[in-house]
């Protein structure tokens, strides 16, 4: 979802929707002091916002600017990097992921291209347990994901931590109804990311407001909301090894 060149839907569930308000006004604040017409049409689609990481290693050469990564609250993740958490219902689920029998057991995925929750999920279950996915099914969102395994309708999910701290305010009931039976490695976390037809006082500036928005009163509901700790810049070559993750 993109509005007035702005692209804050990661990680937009109704528990967030504030704070991502709130920091979409910043960034707004910077375009619209800078003349930028944010009805004009970018390459990147949209004038400042979110990506997939994936997306960002991806991208035609010209198209888009780094600027930021958000920290999960995790010590034993890397600042500014992220995985997914394989989760099993609660009652009657794996015991571990290498339990996982295809032709009788359900995965979920939400959709075929999503990094943390298909991708690196199929990795993964190949690399470390040597189990393919079977006919996973499909469920559109992480959140959606979590209801489905604690309804017992798959055995096995991969959910990003983030989402996963989303989800347990978004649908806390259905979090009591998984459990963490492993997780993924990690990679550079969702990047926040500006056209890169933008002036480059302005990609600094817009840079300079999602640093600073550590200091906003939104803030602490941020990172309570998705279990995050802080705003950080890594180096850009950090997301070049996720395009090499096979679909």
């Amino acid at each position: 979802m993109i509005t007035n060149g702005i692209k804050l839907d990661m990680y937009l569930a109704p528990p967030s929707e504030a704070v991502f308000a709130a920091l979409g006004a910043s960034l707004r604040a910077v375009l619209t002091e800078a003349g930028i017409d944010l009805s004009a049409s970018f390459g990147a689609g949209f004038a400042v916002g979110q990506v997939c990481g994936i997306t960002y290693a991806t991208a035609p050469a010209g198209q888009m600017r780094y600027l930021a990564t958000m920290v999960a609250d995790d010590p034993a993740v890397p600042a500014g990097h992220y995985n997914s958490l394989l989760i099993t219902p609660r009652a009657g689920g794996l015991a571990t992921p290498a339990d996982f029998d295809p032709a009788r057991h359900r995965a979920v995925i939400n959709q075929a291209g999503s990094f943390s929750g298909s991708l690196t999920f199929t990795a993964h279950m190949a690399s470390a347990h040597n189990r393919g996915l079977g006919m996973a099914l499909q469920s559109g969102a992480h959140l959606a994901s979590v209801v489905m395994v604690a309804r017992g309708e798959a055995e096995l999910a991969a959910i990003d931590r983030i989402s996963f701290a989303l989800a347990r305010r978004t649908v806390p009931d259905e979090v009591a109804g998984v459990t963490v039976i492993g997780e993924t490695r990690p990679y550079p976390g969702i990047p926040f990311v500006a056209d890169a037809g933008l002036p480059d006082d302005v990609v600094s500036r817009l840079r300079d407001a999602i640093l600073e928005f550590r200091d906003n009163p939104a803030w602490p509901d941020m990172k309570a909301v998705l279990g995050i700790s802080d705003i950080i810049i890594l180096e850009e070559y950090l997301y070049l090894p996720m395009a090499r993750v096979a679909p």
